[in-house]
């Protein structure tokens, strides 16, 4: 079942205070998966992503916006307080806007929801991230918040027709991944399998629930059973390993398909 609106705003306020909580305190340390950044370089990352879609979405904008002023960037002692009051800006922003009326994103879809549907994995990961470099709290993410955000990533964080990678190998093979690991035997469990695209250089995805047929694998196959959280850290190259089995190889063309930033 997909997300509501008020789902998703509800993960993206309630990691951008877990990712507040793991900050305070701790401003100096680095970030592991973001070498160059300290801990205050990544809250005034998700702060300006946030004050940078709100603009989008309010507006909202048609073209890609070039000409905005930026805001300054507060001091240390300022930083967390303006990530979470932009956060409710943004969430607020997001609440009140036709979620089907056309914006400029740099996805497949070009509308609001686009926006409120991607920014649920643009602070859940960036609150690992927190939690990761300061060991303080813990990070966890609901299965079906989890869920939807891999097949958001397998849509538009993988070469698609708006962004494809014509010079990339084929990937010339299968890789799938079930999350049973996280819903036990919960019927609506997603299953996904990425094959190469009918464009060269495109991957395109298939999402099916546990009860459907499982489509053919196409050439050698790579795959694990797992918990979705685990399987959207491991896209975000969080995490090195999640068990997956067989053909390595598809594996590391699928890497060459994927963009994070």
């Amino acid at each position: 079942m997909p997300l509501s609106v008020e789902d998703c705003l509800a993960a993206i306020t309630s990691h951008t205070r877990g990712l507040a909580s793991a900050a305070e305190g701790n401003l100096g340390l680095r970030i592991e998966h973001c070498p160059d950044w300290s801990m205050a370089d990544l809250v005034w990352h998700l702060t300006s992503v946030h004050w940078f879609w709100n603009q989008v979405a309010s507006g909202p904008l048609l073209e890609e916006p070039s000409d905005l002023v930026r805001p300054e960037r507060p001091d240390d002692e300022d930083l967390v307080e303006a990530m979470l009051t932009g956060a409710r800006t943004m969430v607020e922003a997001l609440r009140a806007a036709d979620q089907q009326a056309p914006c400029w994103t740099w996805g497949q879809d070009q509308t609001v929801w686009f926006i409120t549907r991607h920014q649920v994995q643009e602070a859940a990961v960036h609150h690992w991230d927190a939690v990761n470099a300061s060991d303080r709290g813990s990070w966890s993410m609901d299965d079906a918040v989890a869920m939807d955000a891999v097949d958001e990533f397998l849509t538009h964080s993988v070469a698609n027709p708006r962004w494809p990678m014509p010079d990339a190998a084929p990937m010339a093979g299968t890789l799938w991944f079930c999350a049973c690991g996280g819903v036990g035997d919960r019927i609506e469990a997603d299953s996904w399998h990425v094959t190469d695209g009918v464009a060269a250089g495109t991957l395109t995805h298939l999402t099916l629930h546990l009860e459907d047929q499982e489509p053919d694998v196409v050439g050698p196959a790579v795959g694990a059973h797992g918990d979705p959280p685990s399987f959207l850290l491991w896209l975000y190259r969080r995490v090195p390993e999640i068990g997956f089995d067989g053909d390595l190889g598809v594996l590391d063309r699928f890497r060459a398909f994927t963009f994070t930033d």
